[in-house]
């Protein structure tokens, strides 16, 4: 079982794009921004202060080491403006655990998902993230983040599908598609593609 880890990281943001994100943390999807009816999609690199954000809030949690991958961390847009950042890397998510993570920073919230390394995904060691992508585009939004692993017999790479709820930065694994999608071996974002349509 994989837990989200829910921070309210306030100011930067806020203060940077006050126009498209809630003032305030824990915000009710009624107050928030009617984005779900726009396409969602990746376009260019996570901003600086949505970098560090997540690198507070991990802290926050205990993880220590904590490195964002700025090649596999991106704005997400729905019509024509930045909406949230999703952010990938890893961290020691306890003494002597190293692991991989995916988040999504909204404004002031942050919500961190702990991967390889915990869970189901205890017995590997993370390498690190190598792709990222949107699988579908709905609501909820489908993420696919693909994982270099390491297990003491082998290097696979492990594709995570999340679900991602824009109204209230709810974040998470999708177990079901993240099984298809290891059972039919991706190991790209278009191989989740594929194996999830």
């Amino acid at each position: 079982m994989t837990a989200t880890i829910r921070i309210c990281a306030r100011g930067a943001m806020r203060r940077l794009m006050p126009a498209l994100f809630l003032i305030g943390c824990g915000a009710s999807a009624a107050q928030a921004l009617p984005i779900e009816a726009s396409r969602t999609e990746m376009s260019g690199s996570a901003s600086a202060a949505s970098v560090a954000a997540a690198e507070a809030g991990a802290a926050r949690a205990g993880w220590r080491d904590v490195r964002v991958s700025r090649a596999q961390s991106f704005r997400l847009i729905a019509g024509d403006r930045a909406v949230a950042a999703l952010v990938t890397g890893r961290a020691m998510l306890a003494p002597g655990v190293p692991g991989c993570f995916a988040g999504v920073v909204q404004g002031d919230r942050v919500a961190l998902v702990p991967t390889i390394g915990q869970g189901e995904y205890e017995t590997t060691s993370c390498g690190g993230p190598v792709a990222a992508g949107i699988l579908s585009s709905g609501a909820p939004v489908g993420i696919g983040v693909v994982f270099q692993s390491y297990s003491p017999n082998a290097a696979p790479r492990e594709p995570i599908a999340f679900r991602w709820d824009a109204a209230t930065n709810g974040f998470a694994i999708d177990a079901a598609r993240t099984k298809t999608a290891s059972l039919a071996g991706a190991q790209s974002i278009a191989d989740m593609r594929r194996a999830l349509h």
